[in-house]
């Protein structure tokens, strides 16, 4: 025993030597207690051999990657809207002279708007790629009919290629989900909504108008993105073209449903719309005694308030609030003049027609002219006069479409931004725009007499579009205009049964609808309609829905007041 101990102890001598020679001396002596160690050595794992063609496409980019990207293209994305909704605002203060408290109230909006769509959600990005791969099976799915493709056998360019594809559809799958959850046009929506908080008389049209001329920064407003702040190179993979170019500028419906749209996410509780600001407005463009007129529809707006004037989010609501003002103006103006088709048109025109001549002006009577008179002796011979001549004096018409000049201007400055030409091409441009100016100076001179042009924007003379009811074709031009947008003409009222308010219906003649009315109240809504940019059967149809509530209200109150005078004493 105290040998085999010593020759089992006896390895330990051997600590400081090296591993192969203390292998060497565990060897047993007999054959059969041999016994097998296993000596690991540190070795350097070979490089993995190229996989042999075709190989499998690269997979998509980690998450840790995509939430990076995504964090980035939404931060400049959000700071770009804000910048550009600030400009917006800017204009509209220091151009169109609208209160500062827009500035204060679109802030408050903005910041909770942004709030609403979470978007700086956690598992936003997330979201969009779980949403995006299950859309893209969908459609290779249907694409297919349910049946399995075969594997795609790619050349190693293309997977070499692919990583950068990947990347870049990645990046505009996140633009795409921030464009739905805060669309470019929402600056212009949150604009028109905080100047109706703010009790300013701007219209959608306005917005419209001004974001489609491009005085309201937004068309070409991505070249000023950079420069507020600063390059996107380092931050983010898209260019501000990319991000912030509209596509389109939506209309003035569109752009109040999104203004009423985004006041109901937020929660706002919204008033009606500033009717004296908006009412006056439309008064003073058709040049019509305000002092007269405003407080008797002041009267009805606050007798009816009918729900049209207050903004909702549904695009598809007829009439837009803008209608609705304008509604209850005309029923103003009928009550208070008696047009109720006793053919005051008709007179105007017999009388132009026996006074001879060509100038409208100068033959018509001195009461009839709306120039000269006060307030008191403006008649309803007067109103027609004046609502046929600013008809024709308003320009619903962009600054760009009046000549070709403009219009180039317009595509360079607005449309096309920040595409440089060369120095060819501006010789070029400049040799045609002297060629244009030189025939334009020759036209003006030939429809010109005595320093007087005698042509208008729409190609008729002044002295026709001044009057042109001075012969008996007046009545038939207007029969004729009738009939193009779907009225019927009739005849002036020989033996009215009443001097009361009368009612026009809508008929169904020849598989369509159609409006019978007057001359007189057809030339009242024409004017109306042009002012407010929207047709003339959408104005008369706003007008019959408020004269039936009238209508309701009037009833209701003989009843109550039949109800008051049965009482027992």
């Amino acid at each position: 025993m105290p040998m085999r101990l010593q020759g089992r102890l006896q390895p330990r001598r051997h600590r400081g030597r090296p591993l192969l020679l203390r292998a060497v001396l565990r060897r047993p002596r007999h054959p059969g207690d041999m016994s097998f160690h296993r000596v690991s050595q540190p070795t350097k794992t070979p490089a993995p051999y190229p996989i042999p063609y075709p190989g499998q496409p690269p997979a998509a980019p980690p998450f840790e990657e995509s939430h990076e990207l995504g964090a980035q293209v939404r931060r400049r994305y959000v700071e770009g809207l804000q910048v550009i909704l600030q400009r917006q605002l800017q204009v509209l203060v220091e151009r169109y002279r609208v209160g500062a408290l827009v500035c204060s109230v679109a802030g408050t909006v903005w910041l909770r708007w942004v709030a609403a769509s979470k978007v700086f959600d956690g598992m936003w990005a997330r979201k969009v790629l779980a949403e995006a791969e299950a859309t893209q099976r969908l459609i290779k799915r249907s694409a297919s009919g349910g049946q399995q493709e075969p594997q795609e056998v790619k050349c190693e360019r293309a997977d070499e290629a692919s990583p950068r594809k990947d990347r870049r559809r990645v990046e505009f799958i996140f633009l795409r989900s921030l464009r739905t959850m805060l669309p470019l046009y929402s600056t212009l929506s949150i604009c028109f909504l905080s100047c109706h908080i703010a009790r300013e008389a701007v219209l959608p049209t306005d917005i419209y108008r001004w974001a489609m001329e491009g005085k309201l920064p937004y068309v070409a407003v991505f070249t000023e993105v950079d420069k507020l702040l600063g390059s996107p190179l380092k931050h983010c993979p898209l260019n501000a073209r990319q991000l912030f170019r509209p596509v389109r500028v939506i209309g003035a419906w569109q752009l109040e449903a999104a203004a009423g749209f985004i006041a109901q996410r937020i929660g706002l509780q919204l008033p009606s719309v500033n009717f004296y600001a908006i009412a006056q407005r439309y008064l003073d463009e058709l040049s019509l005694p305000v002092e007269r007129i405003l407080p008797h529809a002041c009267r009805i707006y606050e007798w009816v308030m009918p729900s049209e004037l207050w903004l909702s989010s549904n695009p598809a609501r007829v009439p837009p609030t803008r209608v609705c003002v304008i509604a209850i103006l005309i029923v103003a103006l009928r009550v208070q003049y008696n047009i109720n088709g006793q053919g005051i048109w008709e007179e105007i025109c017999e009388a132009a027609r026996n006074g001879g001549g060509s100038d409208g002006d100068a033959n018509l009577a001195p009461s009839m002219k709306p120039d000269g008179g006060t307030s008191e002796e403006f008649g309803t011979k007067e109103l027609l006069w004046t609502l046929a001549d600013a008809y024709d004096k308003i320009d619903v018409a962009h600054d760009y479409s009046k000549d070709l000049h403009s219009y180039l201007r317009y595509c360079k400055d607005v449309v096309f931004p920040g595409i440089a030409c060369s120095v060819e091409e501006e010789h070029l441009i400049e040799i045609f725009q002297d060629l244009y100016k030189g025939r334009e100076n020759e036209n003006s001179k030939a429809h010109t007499t005595n320093g007087v042009n005698k042509r208008g924007r729409d190609g008729t003379s002044v002295g026709a579009r001044c009057f042109s009811a001075s012969s008996s074709s007046g009545i038939q031009s207007i029969k004729s205009e009738m009939e193009d947008h779907g009225f019927c003409y009739m005849p002036p009222r020989k033996w009215p049964r009443s001097d009361g308010y009368l009612h026009y219906r809508r008929k169904t003649m020849t598989g369509r609808l159609v409006c019978a009315g007057h001359a007189d109240y057809y030339l009242l809504i024409r004017s109306f309609a042009k002012l407010a940019e929207v047709d003339i059967r959408v104005m008369h149809a706003s007008v019959l829905k408020l004269e039936r509530r009238l209508g309701w209200i009037e009833e209701r109150i003989d009843r109550s007041l039949d109800a008051l005078q049965n009482l027992p004493g």
